[in-house]
């Protein structure tokens, strides 16, 4: 019996982390990927792209990326969070979570769960990308 115990408490840690972790882990390759300079090839050509800026609040208010919303990452995007974007224009999320962009693949893949059409991720370097290239922000 001490076995069994020693045994679930040594495996229940890792079996919580898979079952909560999978879903963001998972979806970031279900989520195209842009790169940095293709989001700034769409603004200069002034193309109507809604781009979505998933880190909290406090970092979105220090600096974000010309024209970003704040949509700050929650474990699951709920129906009300996202009624407020237009789902007809193309979308790009981003964060700052480095390689893989688990936050922003995981609020973009709850979008296109959520009805939006056409939805990448701003691929790593990310929002470092961005600044380390001078690209607008506000």
């Amino acid at each position: 019996m001490r076995m069994f115990a020693r045994l679930f408490v040594m495996l229940f840690p890792v079996s919580l982390f898979f079952c909560l972790a999978w879903p963001a882990l998972g979806a970031s390759d279900e989520v195209p990927r842009i790169t940095v300079e293709s989001l700034k090839k769409m603004m200069d050509e002034k193309a109507d792209v809604l781009i979505i800026d998933v880190q909290p609040r406090r970092v979105y208010e220090k600096g974000h990326i010309k024209g970003a919303v704040s949509l700050p990452w929650t474990p699951k995007l709920t129906e009300a969070q996202a009624a407020a974007l237009p789902r007809h224009k193309p979308a790009v999320v981003y964060c700052d979570c480095g390689p893989g962009e688990a936050d922003s693949a995981s609020v973009g893949a709850r979008l296109i769960e959520l009805g939006f059409g056409d939805v990448r991720v701003l691929a790593d370097p990310s929002i470092r990308g961005w600044k380390q290239a001078g690209y607008p922000m506000e």
